[in-house]
């Protein structure tokens, strides 16, 4: 079964905003969810989801639509299933019908029959080496997973871990943005307070930096905390 039409349009479009996107802050909750809603728009399968790793344990981060969840729980619950063997291996596990393999994923069986799911595939979310989760795909009718769609699959699996790892570079970046600041912030009240002992004690501002410091050592507290001590409490070290 090849992709249906209009597929490529709509991947285009799929790629579209995600350049649009990952250029703007963003929850990457929110946008896999979208991204999954897009993968069964390209690929015409009946459900989709994605699941992270952490090691080689998985956990479902968000399935579409609602019913495919409990197939997701149940593979997250069992730790055993073609999407948690696609992240483990890093290569991708395509199964035309669960019901030629009842033994190969015991714990699989019930939750998908519960929801009409037949076919399965697990398409990894990997940067390099770094595995990061599966993109899962699922069917209610038999499918055998032709190159064409594991190809599509593998592409929106990039968007998945490009998502993922930008998120994780913003959240870097913003953290050391806050962190340059929290110590500009504490420059200007260090420099405030060695000018009040400066102009109190009729010393050089080299020799009030050095009284902040030893009373901060002495009292095992930051060199910030005192100075603000100096400045807003009216401390005298």
């Amino acid at each position: 079964m090849t992709l249906p039409d209009g597929a490529d349009g709509e991947l285009m479009r799929v790629l579209t905003d995600f350049a649009l996107r990952v250029g703007t802050p963003y929850e990457v909750t929110d946008a896999l969810h979208d991204l999954v809603d897009d993968v069964i728009c390209v690929l015409g399968v009946s459900g989709a989801g994605v699941s992270l790793g952490d090691g080689d344990t998985v956990s479902f981060a968000t399935a579409v639509p609602a019913e495919i969840a409990a197939v997701e729980r149940a593979q997250e619950e069992a730790q055993s299933g073609p999407c948690i063997e696609a992240h483990r291996t890093g290569t991708s596990v395509l199964v035309p019908d669960l019901a030629d393999c009842p033994h190969r994923w015991p714990a699989l069986t019930e939750a998908p029959a519960s929801v009409g799911v037949v076919a399965v595939a697990g398409i990894p979310v990997r940067i390099e080496d770094n595995r990061l989760g599966a993109l899962d795909l699922y069917d209610r009718r038999r499918r055998d997973w032709d190159r064409e769609v594991v190809e599509a699959a593998t592409v929106l699996a990039g968007l998945a871990a490009s998502y993922i790892a930008n998120a994780s570079r913003v959240d870097r970046l913003r953290h050391t943005a806050e962190q340059l600041q929290e110590a500009l912030n504490g420059r200007v009240l260090i420099e405030q307070a060695k000018g009040i002992l400066a102009g109190e004690r009729g010393i050089t501002v080299d020799q009030a930096f050095e009284q902040l410091r030893a009373h901060a050592r002495r009292n095992g507290a930051s060199l910030r905390s005192i100075a603000d001590a100096v400045v807003t409490l009216g401390l005298r070290p």
